[in-house]
C-alpha cells in the first residue's frame, strides 16, 4: 500500500513542533518555588511574602493590585505580607502566572497577525471574562478560571512560525470551508494551538486541571478532571468583549455545545449573560496593565 506523502510531511512537521515544545525554557525557579508554596496547605502569608520579595517585578505588581481601586480599601497597603493577606493565595497565584507569562504573551506574533501585546490583551480579556463568568455561574474558584483564560492561547507562541509559513493556505482553507483557524491547524499540522498549549503546560508542570483546560478550550469534554474549567474558558473566549469585526466562526469565538451542557446554559441565556459581562468587567481594568 503506497504511503501518502502528504501524511508523511504532516507527521514530520508534527514531530518538529513537538520537539520545539520540549525546547521551551522552564519557568523561572523563583516562580516555580512560589507556586509550590502557594499550593502547600501549611504555607503562611509570611512565607509567601518572603518569596515574593525575591522578585522585584512581582513585588511591585502584587502591591499595585492590592492597592487598586477595585479592592475597595481606603487605607493603602505598604507591606507585601499585608498585600498577600488582602488578596488571598488564589489571587496571588494568578498574579504569579501573569508575571511569568507577560513577556512571552506580549510578543509580536506575525503568523497570527498579532502586533506587540496583541496576544496579551486578548488573553487578559478572556481571563477577566472567565473570572466574571465563574462568579456568575457559581464556579468555586474564579481565580483558577482567570488563569485558565490567561494561558489558553500559549500554544500560539510555539505554532506562530508554522502558521506564518503556511498563512496563505490556512486563510484559503478557512474561507473556502468556513472553518476556524484551530481546525485548519489540526488539518495541516496534526495538532492545533490548544493541543500545543497543553503540551507546553505539561512541560512547565502546570496542574492537570489547568493543563486540560488549555488543551480543550475549543472543545471541552465531560471526561476532563475539571470539566467546568474548560467550559468556562471556552465560554469566555467566545464572549470576551473585544473590538473585533471578524466572522465569529473564522475568529474561533464559538461556544461549544458541550460547554453549554456542562454549564447548564440555554441559548436564550447567552445574550443577556454577554450584556451583563460587558457591564461587569470594569473591576478588572488594573489587570490589563503589564506587570
Amino acid at each position: 500500500m503506497p504511503v501518502n506523502s502528504s501524511s508523511v510531511s504532516t507527521r514530520r512537521r508534527l514531530d518538529e513542533i513537538i520537539r520545539s515544545v520540549h525546547r521551551l525554557r522552564p519557568l523561572p525557579a523563583s516562580a516555580t518555588r512560589l507556586l509550590k508554596e502557594l499550593d502547600d496547605p501549611h504555607a503562611t502569608a509570611r512565607t509567601v511574602a518572603e518569596l515574593i520579595a525575591l522578585d522585584q517585578a512581582l513585588t511591585a505588581y502584587v502591591l499595585k493590585v492590592a492597592n487598586s481601586a477595585a479592592m475597595g480599601y481606603l487605607i493603602p497597603c505598604a507591606s507585601i505580607q499585608e498585600a498577600v493577606v488582602r488578596l488571598g493565595f488564589k489571587q496571588v497565584r494568578s498574579l504569579v502566572y501573569s508575571t511569568v507569562t507577560a513577556g512571552p504573551l506580549s510578543a509580536r506574533l506575525a503568523g497570527y497577525r498579532l502586533g506587540d501585546q496583541g496576544l496579551w490583551y486578548h488573553s487578559v480579556a478572556v481571563a477577566s471574562s472567565a473570572h466574571w463568568l465563574a462568579t456568575a455561574l457559581h464556579y468555586p474558584d474564579p481565580e483558577k478560571a482567570y488563569v485558565g483564560g490567561l494561558l489558553h492561547d500559549i500554544g500560539k507562541l510555539v505554532l506562530d512560525q508554522y502558521v506564518m509559513a503556511d498563512y496563505p493556505q490556512i486563510i484559503s482553507i478557512m474561507r473556502a470551508n468556513r472553518l476556524p483557524m484551530w481546525q485548519v491547524e489540526e488539518q495541516l499540522f496534526g495538532i492545533d494551538h490548544a493541543g500545543i498549549g497543553g503540551l507546553a503546560a505539561t512541560h512547565w508542570q502546570f496542574p492537570t486541571e489547568l493543563t486540560e483546560a488549555i488543551r480543550y478550550h475549543h472543545a471541552p469534554s465531560p471526561d476532563l478532571p475539571d470539566q467546568r474549567l474548560a467550559a468556562l474558558v471556552n465560554l469566555a473566549n467566545a464572549l470576551a468583549p473585544e473590538n473585533q469585526t471578524e466572522d465569529p466562526v473564522l475568529a474561533g469565538k464559538i461556544i461549544h455545545p458541550v460547554a453549554m451542557e456542562i454549564l447548564r446554559l440555554k441559548p436564550e441565556q447567552i445574550t443577556p449573560l454577554a450584556d451583563r459581562l460587558r457591564e461587569g468587567l470594569f473591576a478588572y481594568q488594573d489587570r490589563l496593565q503589564l506587570p
